[in-house]
């Protein structure tokens, strides 16, 4: 174990050359303020005017790790951090805004200039961010302006030993030493997650010992001891600046205090272990060696006290004085625009309350534009080539954009809609990855936060869900967790459907999960001539857009797609076939399905309206309810399980805004509440022609 400070203060080996008498002085003052602020967090919440707080109390040395880093370094934070943002310069206002739970000052927590990430409240799972950050390194000399971090800077992630157990480490180290990203992964273990002690988190002798198995150097520092962590993490540093890829640090340390201000006295451990680790109290090692060089006194360190707790009054005299904001505060936050439907959800909220609605300038709202035609030559393409040709053209127009995924590359994809890419584009932007669907997305969020606009894919839409915590977590959440000052725009291809004649999961339909979301935009196309500008719409977005592809009509549909690049507005439906009887409402593969029934109905004197909405996020409400008042009968068909399908979604706001026009109940068809079954029992769950038909009788009958 690396240690350059023993227990008593004294030296057992040689300091970092540095490392002068002016820089030992001002790492011991971050560490006093540190042990300072915490108190004073502890007493806050104590006194009711905290909700909560982690206490950082006994962890100080990471004030270290900070200090051996550069202003061009960034760091990943959890949320036991609080000597790292002290020593990155952040004011006392970011770290007492944030566990007061008031907006948000984001001058105090200026990502951008601090290069310091908010609090992660989901354990490890911003550590795929921090590889996918530094990956980005490697694209600054292509892209014009400043906005990917230079290749002089390398990304340090600090997480807990709890975070070891979490898949996202594996994806995130995996990853990490496969691409060797100039990454530093810093575990502070102190000894127990919560309440789980290290022993029962692994079965290895160290955490270290974990690194080996990603082809990273694992370093076992005394992490009681700020100068030994500075000089690990100054190491580690400096290996990746030489191209020679990640380190793995583990900081052993121990917090004096429980998990959080909710956990009360910890049952887990005795008076005799916590005894021996506040023995070795990084404050008291630290102060014990300055003073025996002469550089401190007791006068000094009365002076820090009084000079960090004046401040911290301060601090919270003006963030318990801030302004109280408004209801649409949150929202506003949520998209670059704001859509309609937010927009009718917050007034009509406003209106039960009493309260005057907010007011939105145009350039707030997504105004969504009309769709023009679009004129010229035209090819005939099934809906891979049409993929393929807008991601084509879309990465020779914008050298930010990347592609990710399984199989993407050499292969061009199972389905190969990336086919000859990466001949094209080249390994690093057409990027083969490790089978990890949490290390794909993950990635992909560091990716955006760095500045690129990445496509990861997933194989098929049921693999989409070991990852679903970063892409409810992270990727819907990043512009509003950080008010705009850093977003994720990115766009996650999904292939998804049935017809297949394949096995579980293949043929799951996910889309309502993610519909569900707030900050996500959801699209859904039926067709070569819809995928090619919606797609090219969804790169285009500055905020993460799903976008699912049934997989059916890959390869056994082809349609006139304009030569010409051109978009088409996302949140537009699309009237397929004008009636006067029944609204056919769907999407994907059922819209083909819908016709077919449409023409089954038309031979009984049925007239049928098939719309497409196309998107799923932010729907449009306008063409559906245009619809129901001419025909006053609707009818919604997909391919997802029925309960809690978007159908149901489409059904209450029919019902909501235009039940008087209804002449009978509205009808769903979709898939009974079980799983697809696979190959042979597929026909089961098809949602056939003759199906949908029968569902307009009913819904003409009443």
């Amino acid at each position: 174990m690396l240690q350059i400070l023993n227990e008593a203060g004294g030296l057992v080996a040689p300091l970092p050359s540095e490392l002068g008498e002016d820089e030992l002085i001002s790492l011991y003052r971050l560490m006093v303020e540190t042990r300072l602020s915490d108190e004073k967090l502890l007493n806050l919440q104590r006194q009711g005017r905290l909700p909560a707080y982690y206490q950082v109390s006994g962890q100080e040395a990471q004030v270290g790790a900070a200090v051996a880093l550069a202003p061009t370094d960034w760091v990943f934070t959890a949320y036991r951090e609080l000597g790292v943002w002290i020593a990155r310069g952040m004011p006392s206002d970011a770290h007492m805004g944030l566990w007061k739970g008031v907006p948000d000052d984001t001058e105090a927590w200026d990502v951008q200039r601090f290069h310091v990430t908010r609090l992660n409240a989901t354990i490890g799972t911003h550590l795929p961010h921090a590889v996918g950050h530094g990956y980005a390194r490697r694209f600054a000399d292509r892209v014009a302006g400043d906005e990917i971090p230079g290749p002089d800077g390398v990304d340090m992630v600090i997480f807990g030993d709890g975070a070891t157990s979490e898949n996202d480490f594996h994806a995130a180290m995996n990853c990490a030493g496969v691409w060797k990203t100039p990454t530093i992964f810093l575990c502070q273990n102190n000894q127990v997650a919560q309440s789980t002690p290290i022993a029962k988190q692994t079965g290895a002798e160290t955490l270290a010992d974990k690194a080996i198995g990603y082809g990273m150097p694992g370093i076992r520092v005394d992490g009681m001891d700020p100068l030994a962590v500075y000089q690990a993490v100054r190491q580690a540093r400096q290996r990746a600046l030489d191209g020679n890829g990640p380190t793995f640090i583990e900081m052993e340390t121990y917090r004096f205090a429980p998990h959080s201000t909710y956990d009360g006295t910890p049952v887990y451990r005795g008076r005799d272990e916590e005894a021996a680790w506040r023995a070795r109290d990084p404050l008291v090692r630290m102060r014990a060696f300055l003073e025996s060089k002469g550089l401190w006194s007791q006068e000094e360190q009365a002076a820090i006290g009084e000079e960090v707790n004046a401040n911290l009054e301060a601090t919270v005299t003006r963030v318990e004085n801030r302004p109280v904001v408004g209801r649409d505060y949150s929202p506003r936050h949520l998209f670059e625009k704001l859509p309609k439907l937010i927009v009718d959800q917050l007034w009509a909220e406003e209106d039960d309350l009493g309260l005057p609605r907010s007011t939105f300038s145009k350039d707030d709202l997504w105004n969504i534009d009309a769709e023009s035609q679009v004129a010229g030559a035209t090819e005939r393409l099934d809906l891979t080539q049409a993929l393929n040709r807008t991601l084509d053209r879309a990465f020779k127009n914008d050298p930010r954009l990347i592609t990710l995924g399984e199989d993407v590359g050499l292969e061009g994809g199972v389905f190969r809609v990336t086919e000859g890419m990466q001949q094209t584009f080249g390994q690093d932007r057409i990027l083969d990855t490790p089978l990890s669907e949490t290390g794909i997305v993950g990635t992909a969020v560091g990716m955006a936060m760095a500045g690129l606009r990445p496509i990861a894919e997933i194989e098929f839409a049921g693999f989409v869900y070991p990852t679903f915590d970063q892409i409810v977590g992270h990727v819907a959440r990043i512009r509003w967790r950080y008010r705009s000052e850093m977003t994720c725009p990115m766009v996650i291809r999904l292939p998804i459907g049935t017809a297949i004649d394949s096995l579980e999961f293949h043929c799951d339909s996910p889309e309502a999960y993610f519909v569900h979301a707030p900050g996500l935009t959801v699209v859904y196309p039926s067709g070569p001539y819809d995928a090619a500008g919606l797609l090219a719409a969804a790169i285009e977005s500055n905020d993460p857009v799903l976008f699912f592809e049934p997989i059916n009509l890959y390869r056994g549909l082809t349609e006139e797609v304009p030569v010409v690049d051109y978009t088409i507005p996302i949140g537009r439906a699309r009237v397929r076939r004008h009636g006067d009887d029944v609204t056919l409402v769907t999407y994907g593969s059922m819209v083909h399905r819908c016709d077919a029934a449409a023409e089954l109905l038309a031979a009984e004197g049925i007239s049928s309206e098939v719309i497409d909405l196309r998107t799923l996020y932010p729907w449009d409400q306008d063409t559906v309810l245009s619809s129901i008042e001419k025909t006053g009968r609707l009818v919604t068909v997909h391919e997802a399980n029925l309960t809690n399908g978007f159908g149901a979604e489409v059904l209450a706001t029919v019902v909501e805004k235009a039940a008087y026009h209804l002449e009978s109940p509205p009808v769903r068809v979709g898939h009974l509440d079980n799983f697809w079954g696979p190959t042979q029992l597929e026909p089961h769950s098809a949602i056939s022609p003759e199906r949908i038909a029968s569902a307009a009788r009913r819904a003409m009958k009443g």
